[in-house]
């Protein structure tokens, strides 16, 4: 551990939190060394499905055969990369896009991210295998052996050329407990077997026996700080144990069902809000639980009242911030994350970067819908989820979005970006102000502090400076400082407003009002302070819209924005003011990225002062 992060741990956990962390690690340790030694024994399990897709409604068949089509042809739609032609027998170790492989050595040793332009991600998101159930639809729906013999050769391949605690496949419990959920879900579908099938069915019926053996060994649970890792590895665990039948797996059923409906208590706000701050990682934890509350329904487990409240209120979360064709706006880090492909990805794969979206839940929402009661409304004029710190406004055809999210994890901010008093801002199903997105993790230091930064969010910076610090040392891509709090969101009328004080080392803070009317808005930016700074406002218009120039400089500036529409947007304060129009890219899926522009405003100005920026249309 670096001396920064000891320093954090130390500085803000207690002393018996740290004591109960470290007794947990030795004892993960043990586990881990008796793991590895006892890779050579014999599986005790066998398999057996559960009746997973029982009553459960099937995507697309033409979708499907497509989606599969190209995995038999060895290409293998994965992130906004698109289709790469990987072959049918992948270098399961290779990033692909940078061609930057790791050794098939043993895991632990392994460094998952060197900062030499790869990924880890693209293996990763390869042999997560979740292509796998929509290859074994195909076969269901079509009945043709094709399927079935390509996954035979495929999950084979990856079997035994994957060892278990070698290669960068199993350096992290997560990716097991993802890949180990998708074979299951592959295998019932393929079910039942023949008896030329049963050698093959007991390879993987023995490889899902060392994913359980490796997930429980290498647990991502901690006493200091908990989030998606851990949960995908008890959701995991959970799936394992119902689909292996053999001695004790009744009681690691029990034990890990009854951890996950603990968890959702913790890992959500009373509002429905995933706590890391991201709306990709509220569609990834919130498709967990309920792919964990169908597994736990079909092996008749006790479900709690709290558990079904919460994740009803998850649902009710996103369909709130939805847009008319089920998209979510892009907040905090969105990578494509899933426990399972939705009909959306399968039906999109095939599509151009400009016509795929990567949060598209409409399926998914649906789904929730036929398994947990829920009640959303979208025709109220405004919507406030107080804990998540986040408030929509709808008058007529418009809708805005306001936040002022609390960095994630209690602070840790792992998937938080800069985005506090940010909006995106709608006309209809389009987003005319836009978050830029998450082109990359660890492939670029530079672009994701970039995309985290205050100015790749529709807000104000302040002398070039972002609202938490983020750390210039490539080694803290997931870390961001905790300065900016924030205020509660307050609705009143027509309109909603937060603080922030993110830039309280400068001596300021920053307080927008937000109002909405059926053919206008209105952005009131005031701040706090003195001096003279340089204020820095930006507006991301989304691809589909273009911004021409009217009054470039003066105490007002003005450009009109076209696309669909025609809008025009001024801005003015008591000072000059230069507006210029900056390219930008805009990233709708992780790894690739449409071309967009920024209207950006500056000033040099003496503080304190108010700005006010109008929008308005026909």
């Amino acid at each position: 551990m670096s001396v920064h992060r000891l320093t954090r741990t130390l500085r803000d956990n207690s002393l018996p939190a740290l004591m109960a962390e470290a007794g947990w690690r030795g004892i993960r340790s043990l586990r881990r060394a008796s793991f590895h030694a006892d890779l050579k024994n014999a599986s005790p399990v066998r398999f057996q499905p559960i009746g997973f897709y029982s009553s459960l409604k099937n995507p697309g068949s033409d979708a499907i055969i497509a989606y599969a089509g190209s995995v038999l042809r060895g290409e293998y739609p994965l992130l906004g990369y698109g289709s790469p032609n990987l072959g049918t027998s992948p270098d399961w170790q290779c990033d692909w896009v940078s061609g930057k492989s790791w050794p098939l050595d043993d895991s632990r040793k392994l460094t998952v991210v060197r900062h030499d332009g790869s990924d880890v991600k693209a293996p990763w998101e390869l042999s997560r295998l979740q292509w796998g159930p929509v290859v074994a639809r195909a076969w269901a729906l079509t009945g043709e052996t094709k399927y079935r013999d390509a996954l035979r050769s495929l999950l084979t391949d990856w079997i035994q050329r994957n060892p278990v605690g070698k290669g960068v496949n199993w350096t992290v419990a997560m990716e097991a407990a993802l890949r180990a959920i998708s074979i299951c879900l592959t295998m019932e579908l393929l079910w039942p077997f023949a008896e030329h099938e049963q050698a093959w069915l007991n390879q993987v019926t023995a490889s899902l026996w060392q994913h359980l053996g490796f997930i429980e060994a290498h647990s991502e649970f901690s006493f200091l700080l908990r989030s998606n890792h851990y949960l995908s590895n008890i959701v995991g665990l959970t799936t394992l144990s119902a689909y292996l039948r053999g001695p004790g797996m009744p009681q690691r059923f029990r034990k890990y069902a009854q951890a996950v409906q603990r968890e959702i208590l913790l890992q959500t706000y009373p509002d429905g809000g995933d706590r890391e701050a991201s709306t990709g990682y509220h569609v990834l934890v919130a498709q967990m639980f309920l792919h964990s509350l169908i597994v736990q329904r079909r092996c008749q487990a006790k479900i709690a009242p709290g558990f079904e409240s919460r994740l009803r209120r998850m649902f009710a979360w996103m369909a709130g911030l939805a847009d008319e064709d089920w998209r979510l706006p892009l907040l905090g880090d969105c990578d494509n994350g899933r426990v399972e492909l939705l009909c959306e990805d399968i039906a999109q794969a095939p599509l151009p970067a400009c016509r795929r979206h990567s949060l598209r839940i409409g399926s998914l929402c649906a789904l929730a819908s036929d398994l947990v009661e829920m009640n959303v409304r979208k025709d109220e004029p405004a919507a406030l989820m107080s804990d998540s710190g986040i408030a929509v406004l709808r008058s007529g055809e418009a809708s805005v979005i306001f936040f002022a999210m609390p960095n994630g994890l209690d602070g840790k901010g792992s998937h938080t970006h800069c985005d506090k008093l940010s909006l995106i801002f709608r006309l209809g199903p389009l987003e005319v102000f836009c978050d830029s997105g998450s082109r990359c993790y660890t492939r670029s230091a530079k672009l994701r502090n970039l995309d985290r930064s205050t100015a790749a969010h529709n807000t104000l910076s302040i002398d070039g400076e972002d609202q938490n610090l983020l750390p210039s040392d490539p080694q803290f891509l997931f870390q961001c400082g905790n300065d900016a709090s924030v205020s509660p969101i307050t609705i009143s009328g027509s309109g909603m407003e937060a603080s922030h004080r993110g830039y309280g080392r400068l001596g300021i803070e920053h307080r927008r009002r937000v109002e909405l009317g059926e053919r206008s808005l209105l952005v009131l930016d005031e701040l706090s302070g003195a001096g003279e700074h340089l204020l820095d406002l930006r507006f991301i218009l989304g691809p589909e819209w273009r911004a021409d120039s009217e009054m470039m400089s003066g105490r007002a500036v003005s450009c009109v924005i076209a696309g669909p529409r025609q809008l025009s947007l001024e801005c003015e304060t008591v000072d000059q003011l230069a507006l210029s129009i900056l390219p930008v890219e805009v990233s709708r899926e992780y790894g690739s990225t449409v071309p967009g522009s920024c209207i950006r405003i500056q000033s040099r100005i003496n503080l304190p002062a108010k700005l006010q920026t109008r929008v308005q249309w026909n």
